[in-house]
């Protein structure tokens, strides 16, 4: 990640040179998608998979649970210029991803799942403008963000067999959530859309401007609005969820009770093998527990979107 920064930092010395325009106050809204891995829920997935088919289940299908790979973000965000190039930024949105229908039929029993993972973002941050041309202008960010994070998961087993219709054996919701502080860095490219704003002059043109305006000119003016793009990495591993877990065991239906969501790790010694678990139905094993500790449901990672921003 140092050298991510370092390289940042070094492409805006390379293309900084003499400013063309001030800084201007701005919105913008984004839309785009992540890279993630929160690794504790997808080994999770995988182990449990590896487990069924370890004691000799027959798993439909053979590929097993689908894991969490991307997400979908969206962020709005307003712009107070500090300087000739830097930008005071404070910004929120959206970000998560679900697994629905994530089922799977391990001999006389069929597994279902839905799972939600999701984060809203709040971020407040600088920016450095770099001016490339009279279209385009560079601006890496760094920002320290907030994640208010959810985790739902809503699940059945139901028993198949052969000489009896469908039964369902338990239904269970787990809903958490969490508070976490991460931190993200990156670099947008703006580009300048439609006429220029004929209210708002660059800064070398204000000089003049006046004295060309006793004389009928009209000086060189900024757009008003711009395609942005942007790519970057943000830092935020969830963690500390907590909140409630309800189930219906047959026909009786439990009180919610307070739950915590846990990682650990499950030795077997008959095999011998570990897998890795959350405290959830239908977690692989019933050896040895090791390492138990808060589960982290880690939405680190990539992020590209595009967006449109208006300079006022």
């Amino acid at each position: 990640m140092k050298k991510l920064f370092g390289i940042v930092a070094g492409l805006v010395l390379a293309l900084a040179g003499p400013s063309r325009a001030a800084e201007r106050f701005s919105l913008s809204v984004w839309y785009g998608a992540a890279r993630i891995n929160p690794a504790d829920l997808n080994g999770y997935f995988g182990d449990n998979v590896r487990w069924m088919k370890d004691i000799g289940y027959t798993l439909i299908p053979a590929a097993g649970l689908k894991t969490f790979v991307g997400a979908m973000d969206w962020e709005a965000a307003v712009s107070v210029p500090l300087g000739e190039r830097v930008s005071l930024f404070a910004s929120a949105g959206r970000v998560g991803s679900e697994r629905l229908g994530n089922d799977i039929n391990a001999n006389n029993y069929t597994y279902k799942r839905d799972d939600a993972l999701h984060a809203t973002v709040v971020r407040l941050g600088v920016s450095y403008a770099v001016r490339l041309s009279r279209v385009l202008t560079l601006r890496p960010r760094i920002s320290a963000d907030g994640y208010w994070g959810s985790f739902r998961e809503d699940g059945v087993e139901i028993s198949t067999w052969t000489d009896q219709p469908p039964q369902t054996d338990l239904q269970w919701t787990a809903d958490v959530t969490a508070f976490t502080l991460g931190w993200s860095l990156g670099v947008s490219l703006d580009v300048a859309l439609g006429s220029p704003d004929t209210r708002n002059p660059t800064r070398e043109a204000r000089g003049g401007l006046a004295q060309k305006g006793r004389a009928g000119g009209t000086g060189s003016r900024e757009p008003r609005f711009a395609l942005s793009l942007d790519v970057g990495w943000r830092s935020a591993r969830l963690t500390g969820f907590k909140g409630t877990f309800t189930e219906v065991n047959g026909n009786v239906t439990e009180d919610p009770v307070a739950f915590r969501l846990f990682h650990y790790e499950d030795f077997e010694d008959w095999m011998p093998s570990t897998y890795r678990n959350l405290n959830l139905p239908g977690a692989a094993g019933w050896g040895v527990v090791r390492n138990l500790r808060d589960a982290v449901l880690d939405l680190s990672g990539l992020r590209a979107a595009v967006g449109l921003k208006i300079f006022f």
